[in-house]
């Protein structure tokens, strides 16, 4: 597979979340996330398009997260990967509450594709949602995985029904493969934004600014506000939120009269806004100024 580097942005974000997820409309794409659901179908060493790879190679920080059809208390967590073996960091389980709850983290030892790596939780854990991180850093090209297997303490054993990533080759690989136009594959755009694009006269005691979005989105900490200037993004406060309607974002800022504010919603590969599709929303650029007290 030949893959062109992508060229680093030059911009300056502002991750209130490790940077998320592609999934579900792609899921049949080449190296999508739906790619590492259900049984192990790439048992060859070798890149395949029947796992997920991220983006890009040897960029560092990845992730992907499987969910399952039912919790189990979790005896055993098992990677099936076709190649570059070795770059996993870490692996957590979601418990009913939501909260994140380590599994295991460390350095995989390296070995040869395919490889099958097995990490166990040292407390009880109750779970169907598990997350692989990754160091793409450690393990010098693409780092696939074709499968992520959840094995209870009565061994019974799972495969992923859903899976969702912190970026995809799909999103690059998919552009020369002919998709079907439809409501779930088209991605959400911005149809709302407080304060308004262009607007001149924003009052400086505003407190949030708040996006919304033409489809339901992901609501679990799924954001990327992208600034391109330190001086013209504005301060934000701890809070970000979605509303009860799944579509709209709410972001607490502290603004100063007679200024101009640039931010992004979503650009290049930061693209945490995403529906329940996954489909990453189109970029919107929102540029206001505060009226003078």
């Amino acid at each position: 597979m030949q893959r062109i580097c992508q060229t680093r942005l030059l911009i300056l974000v502002l991750f209130l979340w490790t940077c998320p997820v592609y999934s579900a409309a792609a899921e049949n794409l080449p190296w999508s996330p739906g790619q590492a659901t259900g049984e192990m179908n790439s048992p060859k060493a070798g890149d395949q398009k029947t796992a997920w790879a991220a983006l890009a190679q040897d960029k560092g920080a990845e992730w992907i997260k499987l969910e399952y059809k039912t919790p189990v208390e979790v005896y055993a967590v098992r990677i099936y990967e076709n190649f570059n073996p070795g770059a996993v960091s870490k692996v957590t389980g979601f418990d009913k509450a939501g909260t994140e709850v380590l599994i295991w983290e460390g350095k995989e030892p390296l070995k040869k594709a395919p490889n099958i790596f097995e990490v166990k939780p040292e407390s009880k854990l109750v779970s169907q949602s598990i997350k692989v991180y990754l160091d793409t850093k450690r393990v010098k090209g693409w780092n696939e995985i074709d499968a992520v297997q959840l094995v209870s303490s009565n061994n019974s054993k799972q495969w992923a029904t859903k899976a969702s990533a912190s970026s995809t080759y799909a999103s690059r690989a998919g552009r020369s493969e002919a998709q079907e136009i439809t409501w779930d594959s088209l991605p959400p755009s911005v149809v709302k934004t407080v304060p308004q694009a262009g607007s001149t006269d924003v009052d400086p005691d505003l407190k949030e600014i708040s996006v919304t979005f033409s489809k339901d989105m992901l609501t679990d900490r799924m954001w990327a506000v992208v600034q391109i200037s330190k001086a013209l993004f504005p301060k934000t406060r701890k809070g970000i939120h979605y509303l009860d309607d799944q579509r709209t974002c709410v972001i607490p800022v502290d603004l100063e009269p007679g200024k101009m504010y640039v931010m992004w919603f979503n650009r290049g590969r930061y693209n945490s806004f995403r529906d329940t599709e996954n489909n990453p929303a189109v970029p919107y650029l929102l540029v206001f100024k505060t009226k003078s007290k």
